[in-house]
């Protein structure tokens, strides 16, 4: 199938906070607490999705399939200093029944676009070290592991680890 991805507009805001919300719920309930997963807000979400839209300092991409949005991704550059490293894929998220469809490597193609009209050559990604469906889709796409650090999320903490590719023309889509 191929996904139809498209640059998000002020508009999409809702949609992907809908989506953000979701996602986090599935992904990550067994590890994040229940009451941080639960507590998650739709409303706020859609605000702080708003001013990065609007913003531009960064890329945020939909999938939509049927007309709806089921998949977002955002990036630009890298934001902890990382040696070696221009740019970052700063979240993907699709929903559950929309996984294996191709909109996590179309959103990823689109990103890597943003990046090089940004004159990036490099990316990486951050993801918690649990998520394995997450972490096997990176190496699939060739990334190579950089990486390992503590993050805390809500009451959490965790470590995340870190995939990058040297150069977006090693991405194997």
């Amino acid at each position: 199938m191929v996904s139809l991805v498209r640059p998000a507009e002020i508009g999409d805001a809702a949609a992907i906070a809908r989506v953000h919300v979701a996602t986090w719920r599935t992904a990550y309930r067994g590890q994040l607490p229940d009451d941080f997963l639960d507590s998650l807000s739709e409303a706020r979400y859609e605000e702080r999705w708003e001013r990065t839209i609007a913003d531009q300092g960064s890329g945020v991409y939909v999938a939509e399939d049927a007309h709806e949005v089921v998949a977002f991704a955002s990036g630009g550059r890298e934001r902890a200093g990382e040696i070696g490293f221009a740019g970052e894929l700063y979240a993907i998220y699709v929903m559950r029944e929309s996984q294996g469809r191709g909109h996590g490597r179309a959103l990823v193609r689109a990103v890597t676009a943003g990046l090089r009209k940004m004159g990036l050559t490099e990316m990486i990604v951050w993801v918690l070290r649990d998520n394995f469906p997450a972490r096997r889709f990176y190496e699939r796409l060739g990334g190579t592991y950089v990486r390992e650090q503590p993050i805390t999320i809500g009451s959490a903490l965790l470590q995340e680890v870190s995939y990058g590719w040297r150069s977006l023309d090693s991405i194997t889509y």
